[in-house]
C-alpha cells in the first residue's frame, strides 16, 4: 500500500554518490505508481459516490411519501394512545379525590413541531478535494506560483505545461525593468526552457517553490530533487489512504446495502422499490384503522371522566359569593379537559378567530377539505350539550366523512386527515354540557368565532352546508325512494315549537316531533342551517303573533296560499283537536287576500286570517291555541 511506502521514505540527505541519479529514477516511478494509484481511487470513489447518489435520488422519490405516510399514521397513534391514557388517569383521580393535573402536564395534543419522517438517509458524501490547484489567481507575482499542499492530480504532461506557463508568467525578460534584471531574467528562463524541454516536471516544480519562497532557483542537486519526490510520494500516499477510507464508509453504507438488495432481487425478477411501497402502505393503513378505534376508546375514556365527574361533583361542595352552597366541578382546574365557553363569549372575534377566517377562505379553493374538517369539529362542538347522533362514534364520523369528501377527488381519508391536522384543530377533550367528549375540536374555543365569520363568505358557505347536510340520521324516503341524510329544519317555532326531519330529494317530512327539554344536537345547529340557506323559512302572524314553518328552498319556492294555510292546519288545528275548519282560513298579504294558488315565495306581511262566518276571531284561535299548548306540558 501507498502508506506502507511513505513508512519506508529515507532521509534525502543520507544519499549520495553515484547511485543518485538512480534513486531519483526510482522515486520517479514510485511517484507515477502512486499517482496512478490515486487516480484510479478517485475514479472510483467519484463512481460509487454517483451511482450511490442516484440510486438515493430515485429510491426517494419512489418511497419519501410512503414512509411520511406511515410516520404520520404513528404520530395519529401515538397522540390517542397519550389522550386515553390521560383521559382515564384524570378519571381515577376523580375517583380517588385527588385535585386534577396541573395545566403543565395538559395533554389536549397541541400541535407538537413536526418530527422527522422516518425516511432512509440519502446523504452520499461528496470525493474530498483531491487537488487544489496550487497558487492562486495568475498575477504575476512569486507567490502566485508556489506549490504548496497536496499535488494536483493531473497527467504528468498536463501539469508540466501549466506549471511551464506559470513560471513564464512571471520570469519572461519582458517583464524586467532595466537591462541588469533582463538578463538575470534570461538565464532564469533558459533553465525553465531546458527543464521543459527535458519533461522534467521535478525541476520545475522545486523551481516554483524556491521562487515562491523568494530564494535563488539555483542549481537542482540529486539530494534535494529525492526530497522533493518524496514529499509528493508521501503527500500522495495520505490522500490514497483517505480516499481508500471514503471508499469503504461508502461500500458500507445502507444506501449501497439497498442498492445491492435492489440489484439482487431486479435479478431474481423482484422489484424492491414496489415491494417495499406494498408493505409501507399496508404498515400506514393498519396503522390508520388502528387511530380510527382508538377514537371509540378516547370516547369510552371520556365518558368515564363524565361518570366520574358527576360523582365527585355530588361529593365536592363549596360555598358560592352569597354563601350559598354549590357543587364545584373539579374540571376547572385541569387543563385536560377544556371548559366550554358560553356562546356569547364565543361570539367575539379575537385576532387569531380572524386570522382562522382568513386562513379557511383561503383555504376553500386550495384544500377544501381542511375547512370541512373545520367545520365539522366546529358544528360537533356548536351543537349544545352533546354532539349531533352522527359525530357521536368514531364510525359515524368516518361515514360522515365519505359522504362529505366524495365531491373532491384528492381529499384524503379521515384518518390520514387526522394524522396531519391543520394547527388549528387539536384531538382532545372538552366538557360540553353535562358530558365530557373527546375528539377532533377547535384548538381553542374563542376560534369558533372565525369559522362563524368565513361562513359568510361565498366558497366557505358552500362547503358548510354540505357538511351541515351529511349531519342528520339516515333515512329512507317512501315517496322519492332517496336514501341518506334527514335534513332537520323546525316544521314550526314561534307559537309551538315541533320538529321534523325532511328528505333531501323530495322534501317531504320523514319525521315530526316535539323536543323536551334542552335543545341540543343536530336541532341546536337549526341557526346554521338557516342562516346558510340549508332551510329557508316563511313566516306568517296570527292575531300579531309571528308564526314560523321552514321549508327546503325547492318547497319553499312553489309554496303557495294554498299549502301555507293547510301547513298551519296539520301544525296547529290538529294536533290541539281545535274545532275548526280548514277552509275556514285564508292567507293575506300586505296588498291583501291571497287566491289559493298565487305563490307566496315573494310576499311580504303575510297573515293568517280566520273567516268571521265561523264563529272565531284571530284573537280567540290564538288564545285557545296557547292554552292548549300550555296543557301538552302539564301531566
Amino acid at each position: 500500500m501507498a502508506d506502507d511506502r511513505a513508512l519506508a521514505v529515507r532521509p534525502a540527505l543520507a544519499r549520495a554518490g553515484s547511485d543518485g541519479a538512480a534513486e531519483v529514477a526510482a522515486e520517479e516511478r514510485r511517484l507515477r505508481e502512486t499517482l496512478d494509484e490515486v487516480t484510479q481511487l478517485d475514479e472510483e470513489v467519484e463512481a460509487l459516490s454517483a451511482s450511490l447518489a442516484d440510486f438515493g435520488r430515485r429510491y426517494e422519490a419512489a418511497l419519501c411519501e410512503a414512509f411520511a405516510d406511515l410516520a404520520a399514521a404513528e404520530r395519529l397513534v401515538r397522540r390517542l394512545q397519550a389522550l386515553e391514557d390521560a383521559l382515564g388517569a384524570l378519571a381515577q383521580r376523580l375517583r380517588e379525590g385527588a385535585p386534577a393535573p396541573d395545566a403543565r402536564r395538559r395533554v389536549s395534543r397541541r400541535r407538537r413541531a413536526p418530527e422527522a419522517p422516518r425516511t432512509v438517509a440519502f446523504e452520499v458524501d461528496e470525493p474530498p478535494d483531491l487537488a487544489p490547484e496550487a497558487g492562486g489567481d495568475e498575477a504575476g507575482s512569486p507567490q502566485d506560483i508556489a506549490v504548496e499542499g497536496p499535488p494536483e492530480l493531473e497527467p504528468a504532461e498536463v501539469a508540466l505545461k501549466r506549471l511551464y506557463r506559470r513560471l513564464a508568467r512571471v520570469l519572461h525578460p519582458d517583464l524586467a525593468r532595466d537591462d541588469g534584471e533582463r538578463a538575470r531574467l534570461s538565464e532564469l528562463m533558459a533553465r525553465v526552457n531546458a527543464s521543459y524541454a527535458k519533461g522534467d516536471l521535478t525541476a520545475l516544480e522545486v523551481m516554483a517553490e524556491r521562487l515562491g519562497a523568494g530564494e535563488p532557483l539555483g542549481e537542482l542537486a540529486p539530494g534535494e530533487r529525492l526530497a522533493h519526490l518524496e514529499r509528493r510520494i508521501a503527500t500522495l500516499a495520505r490522500i490514497a489512504a483517505s480516499l481508500g477510507r471514503e471508499r469503504d464508509r461508502l461500500l458500507r453504507s445502507d444506501t449501497h446495502r439497498l442498492q445491492e438488495e435492489s440489484r439482487r432481487r431486479a435479478e431474481a425478477g423482484g422489484d424492491l422499490v414496489q415491494e417495499t411501497r406494498l408493505e409501507l402502505a399496508e404498515e400506514a393503513a393498519a396503522a390508520y384503522a388502528d387511530g380510527l378505534a382508538r377514537l371509540d376508546r378516547v370516547a369510552k375514556a371520556a365518558r368515564e371522566v363524565s361518570r366520574a365527574r358527576d360523582v365527585a361533583m355530588t361529593k365536592i361542595v363549596k360555598r358560592g359569593p352569597t354563601g350559598a352552597r354549590r357543587a364545584f366541578d373539579p374540571l376547572a382546574e385541569g387543563q385536560l379537559v377544556r371548559m366550554g365557553a358560553a356562546r356569547l363569549e364565543r361570539q367575539r372575534a379575537t385576532a387569531g378567530a380572524r386570522e382562522l377566517a382568513r386562513r379557511l377562505e383561503d383555504l376553500a379553493a386550495s384544500a377544501p377539505w381542511d375547512v370541512a374538517l373545520t367545520l365539522l369539529a366546529f358544528f360537533a362542538e356548536d351543537a349544545g350539550g352533546r354532539p349531533p347522533d352522527a359525530l357521536a362514534k368514531a364510525e359515524g364520523w368516518t361515514a360522515r366523512w365519505e359522504l362529505v369528501r366524495a365531491r373532491w377527488p384528492d381529499a384524503p381519508p379521515l384518518a390520514k386527515l387526522l394524522a396531519r391536522l391543520p394547527r388549528h384543530l387539536v384531538l382532545g377533550a372538552r366538557a360540553q354540557g353535562d358530558d365530557v367528549v373527546a375528539g377532533v375540536q377547535l384548538a381553542q374555543a374563542e376560534l369558533a368565532a372565525g369559522v362563524r365569520i368565513a361562513t359568510e363568505r361565498a366558497a366557505v358557505a358552500a362547503i358548510a352546508r354540505q357538511v351541515l347536510a351529511a349531519l342528520g340520521p339516515d333515512e329512507a324516503c317512501a315517496g322519492c325512494g332517496a336514501k341518506g341524510p334527514a335534513l332537520h329544519l323546525y316544521r314550526t317555532r314561534g307559537l309551538d315549537e315541533r320538529h321534523g326531519l325532511a328528505c333531501a330529494g323530495c322534501g317531504a317530512v320523514l319525521r315530526s316531533y316535539w323536543r323536551y327539554g334542552e335543545v341540543d344536537g343536530l336541532d341546536a345547529l337549526a341557526p346554521h342551517a338557516l342562516r346558510l340557506g340549508l332551510v329557508q323559512e316563511v313566516t306568517a302572524q296570527l292575531a300579531g303573533t309571528a308564526i314560523g314553518f321552514q321549508l327546503l328552498p325547492v318547497e319553499r319556492e312553489r309554496l303557495t296560499a294554498d299549502r301555507l294555510r293547510r301547513r298551519f292546519a296539520d301544525l296547529y288545528l290538529a294536533p290541539y283537536e281545535v274545532e275548526l275548519d280548514a277552509d275556514a282560513l285564508s292567507i293575506a298579504a300586505a296588498r291583501g287576500p291571497l287566491a289559493a294558488a298565487s305563490r307566496v315565495d315573494a310576499e311580504r306581511g303575510l297573515r293568517i286570517v280566520v273567516d268571521p262566518a265561523a264563529g272565531v276571531t284571530d284573537e280567540a284561535l290564538l288564545e285557545l291555541l296557547r292554552v292548549r299548548i300550555e296543557r301538552r306540558f302539564r301531566p
